[in-house]
Order: structure tokens, then sequence, then C-alpha cells
């Protein structure tokens, strides 16, 4: 549980300073998506994308840790399914 906040705070203290340095980019650039085009401050694309990164990164290991907690799950039915035999 510990571990998961200081993990938590680090990661947000690292978002806290990328914002920072992003605040300090106040140019525009243009942005060609697919299918529209948009004028952003350079400082605006950071956040976003960075924001997208870690959403993606927190969602791949959400799923590796419910993979884990599934196979864990699995594991104790097996061991007390062979307590109970014995």
């Amino acid at each position: 549980m510990l571990k998961g906040i200081l993990a938590f705070l680090i990661i947000l203290v690292l978002l806290a300073i990328a914002f920072v340095i992003g605040s300090q980019n106040e140019s525009q650039v243009t942005v060609n998506y697919l299918i529209a085009q948009a004028n952003l401050r350079l400082s605006t694309l950071i956040a976003i994308t960075l924001s997208i990164g870690v959403g993606i990164g927190i969602l791949v290991m959400l799923m590796s840790w419910l993979k884990l907690r599934v196979q864990l799950m699995s594991a104790k039915s097996k061991i007390q399914s062979l307590e109970q035999d014995h």
C-alpha cells in the first residue's frame, strides 16, 4: 500500500514538473490529425501527449496487475482444493 502511494506521488511530482516546463513554451504549433488540423500552444500539446502517455501506461499496468490477481486467485483455489483432498 505504501509502495503504491509513493509511486503515485513520484508520478504526480513528475507530471507537475512536466507541466511547469511545458508552460514555458508559449509558441504556437500546427498539429495535423488524421481528419483535422489544429493550432495549439506547445505547452498544451506537451500536456496532452504526456497525459495520454501516462494514461496508456496506467492501463497497461492495470491489465497486467489484473492478470496477476486472477492467476493468484486461481492458485489459491487450487491450493484450497488440494488441502481439502488431503
